[in-house]
């Protein structure tokens, strides 16, 4: 099996792939956009492992929380390589690579700026989604901040498993031929200013 997972969410955004026991990691170059750097990145990514886009059995997007423009172009770039080359689309949330960085914390956050934070929560064993107050956090909660150099090794094993299971993410299920959809969690700042003004 053959995949790659791109996670456009974070300031220091990746690519990553796997080739059976192979497996790659290329983070953007930070002289560019994302956007700009995507490609190269992607390119240098398969040449590495020796795969070409066509013989990938499916992509993953990391769909967020995270950058609004990040989670933009990451999701649209894994939809029109999925569309282009008819593959398999995998939806990951951050929480969820978290999760598969450090399995068993009660909730997973990421600052939201103004002492909030975006947070997973685990409850019955799902993870559910919402924004909270940084000082109501569950104890033992998983900042993601303290994790980024562990999340591309999450991504992977996320993504894995999906491959394994023959199944999309269980926190963001996607129908395999359905378009990636970001998961912003909130609306952007332009959306809540027009909405004041309505």
């Amino acid at each position: 099996m053959k995949g790659l997972i791109l996670d456009t969410t974070l300031k220091r955004a990746y690519v990553a792939a796997f080739d059976g026991e192979k497996e790659a990691v290329r983070y953007f170059d930070a002289d560019l956009s994302t956007q700009s750097a995507l490609i190269p990145a992607c390119k240098d990514l398969l040449a590495e492992l020796d795969v070409t886009p066509a013989s990938l059995d499916g992509i993953a997007a990391v769909v967020g929380p995270g950058s609004f423009t990040g989670i933009r172009i990451g999701v649209t770039f894994a939809n029109a390589v999925a569309f282009a080359l008819s593959l398999p689309r995998f939806a990951v949330t951050s929480f969820e690579v978290m999760r598969f960085v450090c399995p068993g914390a009660p909730a997973y956050m990421i600052d939201a700026g103004h002492d909030s934070a975006y947070v997973g929560l685990m409850k019955d064993g799902a993870l559910l989604e919402e924004n909270m107050d940084k000082k109501d956090l569950p104890s033992g909660t998983v900042d993601q901040a303290d994790i980024l150099d562990k999340l591309p090794a999450g991504a992977l094993l996320a993504l894995r498993k999906a491959f394994e299971d023959k199944a999309y993410s269980a926190c963001a299920p996607t129908a395999e031929r359905t378009y990636l959809k970001p998961n912003y969690m909130r609306k952007s700042q332009a959306e809540r200013m027009k909405d004041a003004k309505a």
